[in-house]
């Protein structure tokens, strides 16, 4: 937790849609950063942000079922947290934003498709 002070964590998620009659597939990739204030490192013998980890793990929260413990949507978590650059559901694993613009892109492909098929 220390280094996300200095450090910002990010995380990276890919989707692929195939459908599956037609094979015809769309892809994409979304990051997101998460900008954390330096106080996530404050706390704990060595200041090094163990309080916070101390209080989540009190709570019984899931921290090792996070990937880097980001667990952005938590309370404890959120005070420290300056902003994130792309969206939390980005951070907790799968960007709506991304499957929405890519069920789009597939639609529009296969309405593409449609149409050669018809012009043969």
């Amino acid at each position: 937790v220390q280094s996300y002070a200095v450090s910002n964590p990010s995380t990276v998620g890919a989707v692929v849609l195939t459908h599956i009659p037609s094979g015809i597939c769309v892809e994409g990739v979304d990051t997101a950063q998460i900008r954390f204030k330096p106080s996530v490192a404050n706390g704990g013998e060595y200041n090094d942000g163990s309080d916070l980890i101390n209080r989540l793990l009190e709570l019984n929260e899931p921290v090792l079922s996070c990937a880097g413990g980001l667990m952005v949507e938590h309370e404890s978590v959120k005070e420290h947290i300056e902003g994130i650059d792309g969206t939390e559901d980005s951070v907790m694993g799968l960007s709506k934003d991304l499957v929405l613009s890519l069920m789009e892109e597939l639609g529009n492909k296969l309405r593409e498709d449609r149409i050669k098929k018809r012009e043969i």
